[in-house]
């Protein structure tokens, strides 16, 4: 069952560029920016790899259980970054794979979501997944979103992603923990070229 014992977990994020001949030259990532009540400063780091197309969040506390207050029943993460790149590029994202581990007693259930949108648009994208109990046990969802977002036209905006984790009924822990199921929350960015002026 439900343990408190999962008082910290990690979450890694991978922002990828998609591996097609329809990419720009050159990507990197000028800065990031995140808060919520699954991340702060002080728990959450980054890495970029070093090609500058891949970044991999780890955020603490990326667990949503019912064994606590209301508050600890949903945790999410706001992650705001810059892609830099030439001028006749948009881009979208198309897919997000998720791991985790869920321990859902019966009659109770979790719930897994993302979003993303870009600064100074309209629009915005989501994919959710809901575990019903009883089940104990890794998880692994492959999604693809089913409306697409495109970033303007030779403009870099933010991209925002705020990912969820929350947890519903009476017995239940849903957790994004890489220390012990390696979850990845992976998001591939697909790219195209803008129309000639």
């Amino acid at each position: 069952m439900a343990r408190s014992t999962f008082l910290l977990a990690l979450l890694v994020v991978v922002v990828a560029v998609q591996a097609s001949a329809q990419a720009p030259p050159q990507v990197t990532i000028s800065y990031v920016n995140y808060a919520g009540s699954g991340c702060n400063y002080q728990n959450t780091n980054y890495v970029l790899s070093n090609d500058f197309k891949t970044v991999t969040f780890m955020f603490g506390g990326m667990v949503a259980t019912t064994d606590g207050s209301l508050a600890d029943k949903r945790k999410h993460c706001q992650m705001s970054f810059n892609l830099v790149y030439p001028d006749g590029w948009s881009f979208s994202i198309g897919q997000a794979t998720g791991r985790g581990f869920a321990d859902i007693a019966k009659h109770s259930e979790g719930i897994y979501e993302t979003h993303y949108y870009f600064s100074g648009q309209t629009g915005t994208a989501m994919v959710e997944r809901k575990i019903k109990g009883p089940k104990v046990g890794s998880f692994e969802f492959t999604d693809d979103f089913l409306m697409a977002v495109w970033s303007e036209c030779n403009n870099a905006p933010n991209l925002n992603i705020k990912t969820v984790v929350r947890v519903e009924g009476k017995k239940a822990v849903m957790a994004l923990d890489s220390h012990d199921t390696k979850f990845q929350l992976i998001f591939n960015i697909q790219w195209r070229q803008c129309p000639q002026n």
